[in-house]
């Protein structure tokens, strides 16, 4: 390999309208605004290609499909079909009384599955499209930069990614080797080959198409070399005012006033649906976990046991996967750091592809 050859793919995705939920916002066609405010934030992040808003429109109306609303998995099998594209980012944005939230949904085109749902919100005081440029950063953690070592010199390191795919300065990447190939246990098929971490990198200098980095980390001297796995760091989001909890009790307030709360599970009910058998018992319990009881040490830690305990029973159930998917959310909700070695085996060894990408995620989340 050399820094020559290196040929970064960008990653084909299309945006549709954003539904509206609610009343009182400035104009009908807000759900198109947010949508052309994420187009933008994601084409400034130079590692996507985002279809044209005009051309996706007569692609769909040719199709007689719908541009706006939240589209399901198979509507946007289809779609992706004709686009070419790889993902679809749907979503909503819902205003109640004085609470603005926008929740998109980001489907593989090629499983017709939901890989991953984001949210952010904030009180109506705070512009909505400082609330959009927040959440593309979420979503670009999704599809995070990964490419590999081309060069290294005492304590700094060429990779094959520059300005054409993304990069950016100060940009932080962890670094990867292969450790054991993992195979599925009834057909022997390679699905997977462990990653295991050997360093951290920083950018310090950018060319289009390679990057020069200096090693922050390593976990044993020259433990980084050449031919290794590099994947971006998105650092912490910044929190869009310093009162959310309040924006937490104002959302709560709004909607416990036109119909009852969910509040009522207590914290042994919650532990009772983790351990249930039942695989939406178990999801229920960990979402629940994941909103409510995020600093719950005790509920955190029966999290962590069935997580580890149970992650690789039932690998092709979408019931059981969903349900795991959700116990690695609840962890990284948390914000302890204690559980990134949970989530990094079951990233390293799990056999479901999807599960694999929900615990890298949230070990992202806690690093």
């Amino acid at each position: 390999m050399t820094a020559e050859s290196a040929d970064f793919r960008k990653t084909k995705i299309a945006v549709l309208d954003f539904q509206l939920q609610g009343e009182g916002f400035e104009t009908k066609d807000m759900g198109v605004i947010v949508a052309e405010w994420f187009i933008t934030a994601l084409v400034k992040a130079g590692r996507f290609e985002v279809i044209e808003r005009g051309l996706l429109k007569k692609l769909l109306d040719e199709q007689k499909l719908s541009m706006s609303g939240i589209v399901d998995a198979s509507t946007a099998t289809q779609i992706g079909k004709f686009l070419g594209v790889k993902t679809i980012i749907s979503g909503s944005v819902m205003k109640l009384q004085n609470v603005i939230e926008i929740n998109a949904r980001i489907i593989d085109v090629e499983t017709a599955s939901i890989i991953a749902a984001e949210n952010v919100k904030s009180s109506t005081a705070v512009r909505l499209q400082d609330l959009v440029v927040q959440m593309s950063e979420k979503i670009i953690k999704n599809f995070p930069l990964e490419g590999y070592i081309v060069n290294r010199t005492g304590s700094r390191v060429t990779i094959d990614l520059g300005r054409m795919a993304g990069v950016k300065d100060d940009m932080e990447f962890s670094v990867y080797k292969e450790g054991k190939v993992i195979k599925h246990p009834k057909t022997g098929a390679v699905i997977d080959v462990q990653r295991i971490e050997t360093g951290k990198i920083k950018i310090i200098s950018i060319r289009d198409k390679v990057a020069e980095a200096e090693i922050l980390k390593e976990e044993s001297p020259g433990s980084i070399s050449y031919g290794q796995l590099v994947s971006s760091i998105l650092g912490n989001l910044q929190p869009v005012l310093q009162s959310a909890p309040s924006t937490d009790r104002d959302l709560q307030r709004a909607l416990s006033s036109g119909r009852s709360s969910n509040r009522g599970d207590s914290p042994n009910d919650v532990i009772s649906m983790l351990k249930s058998s039942s695989m939406s018992d178990k999801e229920k319990g960990a979402k629940i976990a994941a909103k409510q009881y995020r600093n719950d040490t005790r509920i955190l830690d029966v999290v962590n046991e069935e997580l580890l305990k149970s992650y690789n029973s039932s690998a092709d159930d979408r019931d059981f996967v969903d349900a795991m998917a959700w116990l690695c959310n609840a962890l990284g909700a948390s914000g302890q750091s204690k559980y990134i070695s949970t989530l990094e085996t079951v990233s390293n060894n799990a056999l479901n592809r999807k599960l694999k990408k929900y615990a890298l995620k949230n070990q992202r989340r806690l690093r």
